[in-house]
Order: C-alpha cells, then structure tokens, then sequence
C-alpha cells in the first residue's frame, strides 16, 4: 500500500473523529489543522501516533495553511461552519471558512 501524507482541516470535528484513526491505522500519516473552537477532544486516542500531527491554527490564514499544503498530498477539507444557526450569528466568519477559505487552498 501507498503511504500518503495528508492534510486534514477541521480535524477535531465529528467526522474526523472515525476517519482520521482509520487513515492511521492504514499507515497513512496525518496532519489536522484546526482553531479547536469547540474545545474539542475527539483525537485524544491517536495523539501518541509518530504518524499524527495536529496543529492549532486556522485555515482561513495563509500563514497557517501554506507550510501544511507544501507538505501535503492530498487535502481533505472539512473545517466549516455548520449549521443555519452558526451561519446566521457569524455569516462573514461562515463565507471566509466555507468558502474563501476553499479557495485559497485551491490557489496555494
């Protein structure tokens, strides 16, 4: 199999909770870049993995985000805001997380 490194945003949430041990336990290695809003606990099991990376940060910065992409070779991007609720109390921070925040990705 193919090890790959790859670049997780909004790596603490729900989904990355199941993905991202799975993507370890297949001898990939794992960055998660997340802003940990939620004072989220969810990677706490693979925190001692020497194939795990997590950094505090935020992918709407491209000082954050460009060494990461670099070393990247492949992106799953899943930071987000969710949620009508969300969305509505913070619509600029949801455009430049769910949106703007794509497309600087795209550009780097």
């Amino acid at each position: 199999m193919i090890s790959y490194n790859i670049l997780v945003t909004g790596g603490a949430g729900y989904l990355c909770s199941i993905m991202v041990p799975e993507l370890l336990r297949v001898g990939h290695k794992v960055t998660v870049i997340d802003n940990f809003r939620y004072d989220q606990t969810s990677l706490s099991s693979v925190c001692d993995d020497p194939n795990f990376r997590v950094v505090n940060g935020d992918v709407r910065l491209k000082v954050d985000m460009l060494p990461l992409i670099k070393k990247a070779d492949i992106i799953i991007p899943l930071a987000a805001l969710v949620g009508a609720p969300i969305c509505s109390q913070d619509p600029v921070g949801a455009t430049k997380t769910n949106h703007d925040a794509i497309l600087m990705m795209l550009d780097l």
